[in-house]
Order: structure tokens, then C-alpha cells, then sequence
């Protein structure tokens, strides 16, 4: 029986997302956010609530999906890789859809690739939120690209905006950052709403549609309103943020540039694809339409991109769904070529096949770098063992891999698992509590029994905090261990036997 294009498109996509992911799985420690999702998961299913026990600025959303994750058995490291790697293909498959209303299929299966080469570029092989968010974001776009067609039905149209708006909802409760994409996608539905029936209607439904996508966050909020933590999650989620120190100027341009260097082969197809909207008056009507869609989504993330302001590498992934799928034309078309010219010799060579190469090469430079910094599965296993073989208590892991304590399954002495909460500077005013005082607390009211930091601070490191955490181990704890993991050395040391009769506040 003939397989039909949208069956070759999705089993294409989901054996791209395998062979471009598996090489990660089982590696413990690809990124340092995700370790924490899965620790805060892994820890609810035990009774701790997010905000409130254990602490981190993310929506509950993300938590929740780590959660579910940890019901599938295992630590939850290689399963929760496997559930990404299922929601990257998912995205790219949508991707493809949308593509395929303005491209050819050729240009459809390349821009899923390209999706997916980009996601590991990007710092995206693991579980970071966006790899999750972007396929309820893909859901809404595709939602919003089907029910504003000229063909759409007055039913479709409104069935297929509540649903494209409650998606929005769910990937707000992933990440906030999906807002920006999030306006965009109201803001078009509006403006098609009063195309087809007037102004006043348009706005009334707008009015839906933005209750709609706040169900999700309100739903959370009543939880902890009635659980009594209306404060935690208000200023947790909303307020926190904003109270987060600033990073040095020079930081920032570098990680912009950086932004520019690794996007710049799709970016260039985006740009010669733009110059083309001259031929919009020219070609067919949903092409046309489905061409300003894309084009305005990338533009609403990008914008969130840059307003956001902290640049971090993961940053750009939210931007790569609409940036794959407005380059699909281009890619798709047997015509765009490069070439290649000497004296003696032309050669003319495909922009997609020359995408896609650079792309790889990128994936790859790019993976070799971050696995020498931070580390592969053997030496943190290793590592691990050595920690529970001497643990009698809780482990405060103060400066090296939240991972440890799922490694581990070892009690944390403070609210603040992720070691950059008590050991960066930047993090200090924007935690909700003072984390030198914390730190002082830790060691004076519930001295772990071992405590993980590093050979050498990473730039802008807490001084006071580091200063206490060193007076402490120098004069109460004695080193039992040390791994190399990545570019650090990890050191883990151990309670003396009579440290518990040094004065209690003595900690300073």
C-alpha cells in the first residue's frame, strides 16, 4: 500500500530526532537546568511542592511533565531524553505540515531536518523547555495557520483559535517566554476575526481567546492560593525574575554574537527568502498567506528573543520553529543553488545540501565543546558511588551537578538545590531569601553530611557564601573524594566525627 506524504513526513522526522539525539542518551549531565527539572519532578512525586520545598523560577508546568517522566521508572535520565527526543520529532513533523502549505514536501523535509541539526546547536539534545514547549507552540501555530484559511468554515475558524490559544496556555506553563509568540498568534487571529466578522465581534472574541490561554496559569494559581502559597508562587513566578542582578555588558554582545554566528546559515535563507515577498501578489493566495504567517511569527520570536535580555545559548530554540519553516521555500526549491567558480572548473551545489552540511558540522563542533566542558555518563556515576558509599545524611551539593542528588536519591538540607542559587552572584537579591544567611543556616541548623563543590569557582561567583562554605569544610569536614567531570575537578567531603561539637553558630 502507498505510503501517503504526511506518513513518510512524520516517520522521517521521528527517525531524524532519534539519530540525531541518541548519541546523548543516558549522559547525565548534557545541561545543568534539566538535571534540576528532573530533580524538582522526581521530588514532587514524594511530596514536595514546587516554589514552596524546593525552588526554581520555572512554571509548574515543566515540573509537572518531569514528573510524569519519573512515573516511567528508572533514575529518569535516559527516560526523560527519550520523551524529548519524541517531542522534537513531533515539532519537526509540524514544522513539516505548516511547510508544506507554502514549499514543496523536498522543502518540508528539510526544514524539520534543519529544525532538529539546529536544536543540538543550540544547545538542545537534552530536555531543555523550550524542546518541550515548541511542540505545543507548533500545535497552536498550525492550528492558527488552518483555521485563518480563505476555505476555513466560521466554526473551524473559532474551534481551531480556542484550541491554538489553550496550546499557547500549556506552553506558558512550560516557559513564559512563549508570551511573545503567544501575542503574535492572537494579534493574527484578531485581525483575520475582523476580516470575517466586524470589529466589535473580533474583540468580544478576543477576549475568549486570551481567557482561554490563561486557563492553564490561573488553574495553577487557585492550587496555591488554596494550598496557602499565593505569595511563593506570585513572586516565584513573576517577580523574581526582574530582581535578578545584570551581567556585564561584554557578556551580552558575546552571547548575541554568538546567537548570530551559529543561526547565520538559516538566517541568510530567511533573508533571501524576505527578499522574495515581492512575489507574493504573484503566486497563490494560500501560499501568500501561509508565507506573511511565518514571517510574522519569526519576527514575534525574535523580538522575545532580544526583550528577554540574558542571551543564554538555549535561548534561541523557542526561535527555530519559525525560522525553519520560513526558510522551507527556499530549501525546497531545485533552483536555489550556489555557485562555485575557478578558472577552470564551475560547480553548481544546492543551498540545502550546503545548509545541511554547515548545519552538521556546527551540531557537531558544537557537542564536542560542551561534552569536554561538562562531562559524559562515566565520571559523575563514578563520582556518585564514591558519594554513596560515605553518606550517612544529606548532601549539599554547593558547587557542582544538581544530578548528584537524584544519583544519589540523598535529602538536601535547603529549598535551594541548584547550586547556582546559593553559589552565584548575579542570583543573590532574586531568591526570595539572603544566601549568605541560608548558607549559614545550612551548616548551623542542618550540617549536610557531605557537601560537593569545585576545584576552581565559575566568573562572578557569591564571595561571601563561597567564604563560608570554605571556613566550614576546612575546619568540619574531611575530603573522601575527587572526579574529574568535564573541564572540573568535583570534591566531595565528608562531617568529621566531631564537628558536632563545634558551637552552633559558628558558622560565619
Amino acid at each position: 500500500m502507498e505510503r501517503s506524504p504526511l506518513t513518510s513526513l512524520f516517520l522521517l522526522s521521528m527517525l531524524l530526532a532519534l539519530v540525531t539525539r541518541v548519541w546523548q542518551f543516558g549522559n547525565p549531565v548534557i545541561q545543568v537546568d534539566e538535571q534540576l527539572y528532573l530533580l524538582i519532578g522526581d521530588r514532587m512525586l514524594h511530596g514536595a511542592v514546587p516554589f514552596v520545598d524546593i525552588w526554581d523560577r520555572k512554571p509548574l508546568g515543566i515540573f509537572l511533565l518531569y514528573a510524569a517522566i519519573r512515573m516511567l521508572g528508572g533514575v529518569g535520565i535516559i527516560q526523560y531524553q527519550i520523551v524529548a527526543t519524541i517531542f522534537a520529532g513531533l515539532t519537526a513533523f509540524l514544522i513539516g505540515v505548516m511547510a508544506l502549505r507554502m514549499a514543496s514536501w523536498r522543502g518540508a523535509v528539510i526544514a524539520a531536518t534543519a529544525y532538529l541539526i539546529w536544536l543540538i546547536v543550540f544547545d538542545g539534545s537534552g530536555g531543555q523547555t523550550p524542546v518541550f514547549y515548541n511542540l505545543p507552540v507548533a500545535g497552536a501555530g498550525l492550528l492558527v495557520l488552518e483555521g485563518t484559511r480563505a476555505g476555513a468554515s466560521r466554526g473551524k475558524f473559532l474551534a481551531f483559535a480556542a484550541l491554538a490559544m489553550f496550546a499557547m496556555g500549556v506552553a506558558l506553563q512550560i516557559k513564559y517566554s512563549a508570551v511573545f509568540e503567544g501575542i503574535f498568534f492572537g494579534v493574527f487571529l484578531l485581525w483575520r476575526a475582523r476580516e470575517r466578522f466586524g470589529l466589535f465581534p473580533a474583540l468580544a472574541w478576543g477576549v475568549v481567546w486570551i481567557a482561554v490561554a490563561l486557563l492553564p496559569t490561573a488553574a495553577t494559581f487557585a492550587w496555591y492560593v488554596a494550598a496557602g502559597y499565593a505569595d511563593a508562587f506570585i513572586y516565584t513566578n513573576f517577580i523574581s525574575i526582574f530582581q535578578r542582578g545584570a551581567w556585564p555588558a561584554g557578556t551580552l554582545i558575546g552571547r548575541v554574537l554568538t546567537f548570530v554566528k551559529l543561526a547565520s546559515p538559516l538566517a541568510i535563507c530567511a533573508i533571501i527568502e524576505w527578499r522574495s515577498r515581492r512575489e507574493l501578489a504573484a503566486i497563490d493566495a494560500e501560499e501568500a498567506h501561509a508565507r506573511r504567517f511565518a514571517f510574522g511569527w519569526l519576527m514575534s520570536a525574535v523580538l522575545g528573543l532580544l526583550l528577554f535580555g540574558t542571551y543564554f545559548i538555549h535561548y534561541f530554540l523557542p526561535v527555530l520553529v519559525p525560522l525553519s519553516l520560513y526558510c522551507a521555500r527556499i530549501l525546497g526549491r531545485p533552483d536555489s543553488h550556489i555557485a562555485i567558480r575557478s578558472a577552470h572548473f564551475e560547480q553548481r551545489v544546492s543551498i540545502a545540501v550546503v545548509i545541511l552540511l554547515v548545519g552538521i558540522a556546527l551540531a557537531a563542533g558544537t557537542s564536542l565543546k560542551r561534552l569536554k566542558h561538562r562531562g559524559k555518563a562515566e565520571p559523575i556515576t563514578q563520582f556518585a558511588h564514591v558519594i554513596t558509599r560515605n553518606l550517612d545524611g544529606c548532601l549539599l551539593v554547593f558547587d557542582g551537578e544538581p544530578i548528584l542528588y537524584q544519583l544519589t536519591g540523598a535529602c538536601i538540607p535547603t529549598k535551594l538545590a541548584f547550586p547556582n542559587h546559593l553559589n552565584d552572584d548575579i542570583e543573590k537579591g532574586s531568591l526570595g531569601l539572603d544566601p549568605t544567611e541560608e548558607t549559614r543556616r545550612i551548616f548551623r541548623d542542618v550540617p549536610p553530611d557531605m557537601v560537593v563543590t569545585t576545584d576552581r569557582p565559575d566568573p562572578g561567583y557569591n564571595v561571601a557564601t563561597r567564604a563560608i562554605a570554605e571556613k566550614v569544610l576546612a575546619r568540619d569536614y574531611h575530603l573522601v573524594g575527587e572526579q574529574k567531570i568535564g573541564s572540573r575537578v568535583r570534591l566531595a567531603y565528608k562531617r568529621n566525627a566531631t564537628a558536632g561539637a563545634v558551637a552552633a553558630g559558628s558558622a560565619s
